[in-house]
C-alpha cells in the first residue's frame, strides 16, 4: 500500500502541468489624427472604458466608450491634431483594465531665430 501511494505520487508529480495561459493586456492604437480615433482591444467584454487625451500644454479631453462583446472599441476625439503633435491617451475600464498610447513623433521641432547658416568654403587658387 505504501509502496502503490509513492507510485502514484511520483507520477502526478513527473507529469507536466498544464500551460497557464498567456495573460492578455489591453492596447490601444492610433488610427487617425485628423479628427483623433484611437481603437482599444483586450478590453473586457461590454465594459465601459474611460479615455483621457493630454498633451504638453495641459489641456485635457474626457470620452467615455463601451467596448464590444470581444473587447474592443473605437473611440473618436472632436480634435484635429497637427501631424508632429506630442500626446497621450489613457484608457481605463471600471473593471481595472487600463492601456496608454503615448504619441512623440519623430518631426523637427521649430527653432527659435533665423536659420543656421552653412559654413563657407573659400575658393581654392587656380594652379599654375
Amino acid at each position: 500500500m505504501r509502496f502503490a501511494a509513492i507510485a502514484v505520487l511520483t507520477l502526478v508529480l513527473a507529469l507536466p502541468a498544464p500551460a497557464a495561459p498567456a495573460p492578455k493586456y489591453a492596447s490601444l492604437k492610433l488610427v487617425s489624427t485628423a479628427p483623433l480615433v484611437v481603437t482599444g482591444t483586450r478590453f473586457g467584454s461590454r465594459e465601459p472604458v474611460l479615455l483621457t487625451y493630454s498633451n504638453d500644454d495641459l489641456s485635457r479631453r474626457v470620452i467615455g466608450v463601451r467596448a464590444k462583446r470581444d473587447g474592443s472599441f473605437r473611440a473618436r476625439f472632436e480634435l484635429r491634431l497637427d501631424r508632429c503633435a506630442v500626446f497621450t491617451v489613457r484608457a481605463a475600464g471600471v473593471r481595472g483594465t487600463r492601456a496608454v498610447l503615448q504619441v512623440e513623433p519623430a518631426c523637427e521641432q521649430k527653432r527659435k531665430g533665423p536659420p543656421k547658416r552653412a559654413p563657407t568654403i573659400p575658393p581654392e587658387p587656380p594652379s599654375a
